[in-house]
């Protein structure tokens, strides 16, 4: 009869968790703190391999106007994105995972750092550098991008197999408008150039609520694959 009641009881906690986890959002406090040590080892190498990817598209595809158009400089800052809040759908298919991720990347806030963070902090910041004419007659025009920061609600989606490495395919896709935020400055670099999202066009609507519309791509499918060496 114990027996009988202690498996009674484990059926109903385990139930009472599946409501739980579907109806109510889960800090993710553990990995937030995962990725602030995490973010400051990867970050650096995250970023030249982008520059070095997007450098070798941009010299490939540069306009015949222009001598040059080079990514020289990316960076995300050492300030790691958060997982705000997650929340749990356990009543799927049993090779299917799905997850709501409540996330934020907002390095301008420094509400949460400690003084030595501060000290040591660095902002995300991309340097497109244009060198427009031919020869002696050309001239070097840096495009910056700083101040980022991107916060949304994701929907993420698992489909597991068998076979090694055991996720076959990750759906992830926004289920609302992100919140993007930057600043460009076009012209002058950083001394001297001027916001361009605080410019108006057609003298009322915002250039910030235009900021890379066609960017957001709210469902994206890619197969899950892994590194030849771990292989």
């Amino acid at each position: 009869m114990a027996r009988i009641r202690q498996r009674a009881r484990d059926d109903i906690q385990r139930e009472l968790v599946k409501t739980r986890l579907a109806s109510e959002h889960e800090s993710a406090d553990w990995l937030n703190n995962f990725l602030d040590r995490f973010w400051l080892i990867y970050e650096p190498v995250l970023s030249a391999t982008i520059v070095g990817f997007a450098d070798q598209i941009l010299s490939t595809n540069c306009p015949a106007f222009l001598e040059s158009l080079r990514l020289t400089e990316f960076t995300f800052g050492n300030k790691a994105p958060r997982i705000d809040r997650v929340r749990t759908f356990p009543r799927t298919v049993d090779d299917e995972v799905l997850m709501d991720w409540s996330f934020s990347f907002t390095p301008n806030d420094v509400s949460d750092l400690t003084p030595r963070q501060l000290a040591t902090k660095s902002n995300p910041r991309i340097v497109l550098s244009i060198r427009v004419g031919k020869g002696p007659a050309s001239a070097k025009f840096p495009v910056l991008v700083e101040d980022m920061t991107l916060s949304g609600l994701l929907r993420i989606r698992l489909k597991l197999m068998s076979s090694f490495p055991h996720v076959q395919v990750v759906d992830v896709c926004f289920l609302g408008k992100p919140h993007i935020d930057y600043v460009l400055k076009p012209i002058g670099g950083e001394t001297f150039g001027f916001d361009m999202m605080n410019v108006r066009a057609r003298g009322h609507l915002p250039l910030s609520d235009l900021r890379f519309p066609c960017l957001i791509l709210y469902t994206r499918r890619f197969p899950a694959c892994l590194p030849s060496f771990v292989t």
